[in-house]
């Protein structure tokens, strides 16, 4: 790493955003691992791990909408804290019915849906408190740091999740999750006051409180305007859902984990941890596609790269193969998200980026539970391979239809000025 990059943890108050993110990113990927496995093996049902996401991503998508309202009008710090402290109740339910002698599946889903609200109602005021503690120069070291910490977690968690699953159990891998999880309030709770600021002509909590309002009422509206005379920016959003709906693999690896490959469930935490091993080497490898002029090809070719990944994902005979083709799907993705954020970024003008951001940030909550649902119904009809080898080729097909119906998401370039449209 460079000195460059390394930059804003010279900060006290970033240094503790970003080890409590850590603490964070490696909690949760051992806990959604754990959860998965625990309700596949009650259940013996794929759709019950697709379910299981579903109740999450509901409540989270409904509290990322009022948390976005609280952060313009509360000390962003107060609600980070809150947040990430009533989160460890998610962990005290599923910590209380793994140690049953036979554990329940509703408060899983009890579990999920209080996970899903007290995280969702956090992130807004998360996400709005590094320009507050970094200074602008060093916005994207800062934003590189996160998202190299985030990927690391992801490796780090699902391998830790299996091994602490089949060496100590259940309870000990949710006891660890929750003590990782303790840490993000205590370090938080260290960062200086952060409220938000009060827009110009608007002064004090009621003015930021009318702003907040008069945005909302503005907000959607506008923004599906914006879309229907950008198609570029729609292609973008559309190209992501139906990778997203059509071909996530992740809610059936505990089936095909078990009964396909034959394995356990460190067998399983091995699947889970390969996506993000792939997207963090093409992530470290990346650096120039942000002034790719072929943008919009590479992006398309990524997607359908990861159609093809998942569909070897579906033929695959043995865990090195199926690794390869998790490694190449987690790959697939982190490029395609480079160059979307790129995109959306340089052709969006400044007045609507935070509205299309917020679009994409519950697109990116929604699709993935959607996406499982759907491959869990699929193998819960058929099987985990069927689901795959469908799940990747209506991937390819409708890449296809976007490409062909959408010219300005091919012909996207990042060589241009920043908020052009692309009719």
């Amino acid at each position: 790493m460079t000195a460059a990059l390394l930059g804003p943890l010279r900060g006290r108050g970033f240094r503790l955003l970003f080890w409590a993110r850590a603490a964070s990113f490696v909690a949760y990927g051992i806990l959604g691992v754990a959860v998965s496995l625990q309700v596949y093996g009650l259940t013996r049902d794929s759709l019950h791990v697709a379910l299981v996401s579903a109740a999450v991503a509901v409540p989270m998508a409904v509290a990322l909408i009022l948390g976005g309202g609280l952060a313009d009008r509360r000390d962003r710090r107060a609600i980070m804290v809150w947040s990430r402290t009533a989160h460890l109740a998610t962990l005290a339910i599923l910590i209380a019915n793994a140690a049953l002698p036979e554990p329940l599946l509703w408060p899983i889903y009890a579990a999920a849906i209080v996970g899903g609200a007290t995280f969702g109602i956090g992130m807004p005021a998360l996400m709005a408190a590094t320009p507050a503690l970094v200074p602008r120069a060093e916005l994207a070291a800062a934003a590189a740091l996160t998202a190299a910490v985030a990927q690391a977690g992801a490796v780090a968690g699902p391998f830790l999740a299996g091994a602490l699953t089949a060496r100590f159990g259940l309870v000990a891998c949710y006891a660890a999750v929750a003590a990782l999880s303790g840490l993000t309030p205590l370090l938080l709770a260290r960062l200086p006051a952060l409220p938000p600021q009060a827009p110009a002509g608007a002064p004090g909590a009621r003015g930021a409180a009318a702003a907040t309002g008069a945005a909302a009422a503005t907000g959607a509206a506008g923004t599906l305007r914006y879309l229907a005379r950008t198609p570029l920016i729609a292609g973008l959003l559309v190209a992501d859902l139906a990778a997203m709906i059509l071909a996530l693999p992740y809610a059936l690896l505990p089936e095909f984990g078990t009964r396909d490959l034959h394995g356990d469930t460190a067998t399983v935490g091995l699947l889970y941890a390969a996506p993000s091993v792939g997207a963090l080497a093409v992530a470290l490898g990346a650096s120039a596609a942000g002034a790719s002029p072929r943008a919009g090809r590479y992006l398309v070719g990524s997607v359908a790269v990861w159609g093809v990944a998942v569909m070897g994902l579906g033929a695959a005979s043995g865990l090195w193969s199926a690794l390869l083709c998790l490694a190449a799907i987690g790959g697939a993705g982190v490029f395609a998200e480079i160059l979307r954020a790129a995109l959306i970024q340089s052709h969006t003008p400044d007045a609507l980026l935070g509205r299309v951001s917020s679009l994409w940030v519950l697109q990116a909550t929604v699709g993935p539970a959607l996406g499982g649902l759907q491959a869990g119904l699929l193998a819960h009809l058929t099987s985990p391979r069927t689901a795959m080898l469908a799940g990747g080729a209506a991937c390819l097909v409708a890449t296809a239809c976007i490409a062909l119906s959408v010219p300005a998401l091919v012909r996207a370039s990042l060589a241009g000025t920043r908020g052009a449209a692309d009719a």
